[in-house]
């Protein structure tokens, strides 16, 4: 697999592309920042971050890891579907990138640290981290989170991983029972929360509106109004409420 092969598949935008095209660095420099990612990555983390333009030099570097890591997958009999699937997951951290800093490159790169050590894997709609004998759910922002979706995400889940992972579970706003003071029983948010046994909620800090509305704002009254979610969400919060962190399971 080529980067160029890579960027194509998971739709990363021309800029983002010739960035990791135009970028010269010496091989024997490579090797040394591959072999620290994958020996010491908090480090790597670290040194990466004292680097000028570090979103740069983070989106060619993580490029450039992702296609050596193809011949993996194929070893591992996992279809390029999911292997395009997964590491989309840099085109969305790239486009927020853009958005939060004004420059191409990556951000959350710790997160995306997880692709590269085949720790999550995008199936379908959601994707699935693995745990100490639990599949952790995670909802990528993008297309909406239907019911139909997200049953052939599941199914797709119960043949990819074994037996050795005896439960899904998801730790976010999704899953707070207090969404039912905003959104209706039908709504796809609600449906994709029955799914799971709800065991606790928890309030650490504002996830849902970071969500909702792409930021916390100090001011409640701040927030904007465009969707009929932001609407019911920016009522509910003046009235007092917080959505909070639901934590649910589903037993497979």
């Amino acid at each position: 697999m080529t980067n160029r092969e890579l960027m194509e598949g998971i739709g990363l935008p021309e800029e983002g592309q010739r960035v990791v095209e135009g970028r010269h660095m010496a091989e024997a420099a490579y090797r040394r920042w591959k072999e620290l990612f994958y020996k010491d990555t908090e480090r790597f983390l670290r040194e990466a971050g004292r680097e000028e333009q570090k979103e740069q030099l983070l989106l060619y570097l993580y490029v450039s890891f992702a296609a050596e890591l193809y011949e993996e997958y194929k070893r591992q009999g996992i279809e390029d579907k999911v292997y395009f699937d997964t590491f989309y997951d840099f085109t969305i951290w790239y486009r927020c990138c853009l958005k939060r800093r004004g420059t191409p490159g990556l951000i959350e790169e710790g997160w995306l640290s997880l692709p590269l050590k085949l720790g999550i894997f995008r199936l379908g709609r959601l994707q699935f981290e693995k745990g100490d004998g639990a599949l952790h759910v995670h909802i990528p922002e993008g297309e909406p989170l239907t019911d139909e979706a997200c049953e052939d995400s599941f199914r797709q889940a119960d043949a990819f991983f074994d037996s050795s992972y005896t439960m899904y579970d998801c730790d976010s706003w999704l899953l707070s029972p207090n969404l039912s003071c905003v959104l209706d029983d039908g709504s796809n948010i609600m449906k994709f929360q029955k799914r799971f046994q709800i065991q606790k909620v928890s309030y650490p800090y504002r996830q849902a509106e970071e969500r909702i509305f792409g930021k916390v704002l100090e001011s409640k009254e701040a927030y904007q109004e465009e969707t009929s979610l932001q609407k019911k969400a920016k009522r509910y919060l003046l009235e007092g409420g917080d959505i909070g962190i639901g934590y649910g399971v589903i037993y497979r």
